[in-house]
């Protein structure tokens, strides 16, 4: 359903425990509760290296018809218990309002930060009142439903990942599965790649992608499309695999041939429980492990061809 069709609509406020919020977002997004907006994660200003500020609590926005009140609570009880969240650890308000739909509230909450050198805003900020440095890099997200905004850490990790390569030498190819919003394919654009591409099965993807692409002026080297893991060929001298674990792990033989040799690999979106595994896989296929990262519960790995 759209949101923006609803006259009356259920905004749920919730407080969880910190840490937790990346996980919860992506817990209730795989199973289709709509867009899930994090209230100020990352705060403008705040630079690599840089610990955010710690809060006991984060809190967190969801959107979603009014008649799923109920459910939704149900659900979050689950949540809670299989995350041993203690009584009292969480909560859910919930407030009908009509007339605000999710984008108009992203609007409100989302406000630019950085990653690196890349300063990542929204199509709806002035770039020009900015408080950009000499050597910052802007990167204009387009609002949308697709995945990626820069505000997962593992497409953050990402980001720097992305960066670091192409200080050390500029890889001309670049394949970015499961690209979501296209972030960072066009990253990888605005480094100086000479061909990019992003594949993500969500219909909603490939369009939202090219209009990022297009507003960061990196249109004619990306394209995107609306496909599986299999509808790619070739092999590319970077890869981003910023997918979930089981995924990883069940293709870590159709991402070795993709890669090229000697090229890199970006594995995102591992649980820490999911990490030996995954890695074993990545191993078994011929690549070799350069870097690990982690934040929260989300662990991403560089590994070369």
């Amino acid at each position: 359903m759209d949101p923006k069709a609803a006259e009356e609509m259920l905004h749920v406020r919730l407080r969880v425990p910190s840490g937790w919020e990346e996980t919860l977002t992506w817990c209730l997004q795989q199973e289709g509760w709509g867009a899930v907006i994090a209230e100020q994660a990352f705060p403008s200003g705040i630079l690599e290296g840089e610990a955010p500020p710690r809060c006991p609590k984060a809190f967190l926005t969801l959107v979603c018809e009014p008649s799923l009140a109920e459910r939704f609570n149900t659900r979050m009880r689950q949540l809670a218990q299989a995350f041993g969240w203690g009584p009292g650890s969480w909560s859910a308000g919930f407030e009908l309002r009509r007339g605000e739909d999710w984008e108009t509230l992203w609007r409100k909450r989302w406000r630019p930060f950085r990653c690196g050198a890349f300063v990542i805003h929204a199509d709806f900020h002035d770039r020009a009142s900015l408080p950009l440095r000499a050597a910052d890099r802007p990167l204009q997200v387009q609002a949308g439903s697709a995945f990626g905004t820069g505000g997962h850490s593992s497409t953050r990790m990402a980001l720097r990942a992305l960066q670091r390569w192409f200080a050390e030498g500029r890889p001309a190819r670049v394949l970015d599965l499961g690209t979501g919003s296209g972030i960072l394919a066009v990253a990888a654009a605005l480094l100086g790649a000479e061909r990019v591409a992003g594949m993500d099965p969500d219909p909603a993807s490939a369009p939202q992608a090219r209009r990022t692409a297009a507003a960061n002026g990196v249109a004619g080297r990306c394209r995107f499309w609306r496909g599986v893991l299999e509808s790619v060929c070739g092999r590319w001298d970077v890869v981003c695999a910023n997918l979930h674990s089981d995924l990883i792990v069940a293709s870590a033989a159709f991402l070795a041939d993709r890669c090229a040799p000697g090229g890199r690999l970006f594995a995102g979106g591992i649980l820490d429980l999911n990490r030996s595994r995954t890695l074993t896989a990545l191993e078994a296929a011929g690549f070799q492990l350069e870097r690990l990262a982690q934040r929260g519960r989300w662990i991403t790995a560089e590994l070369r061809r």
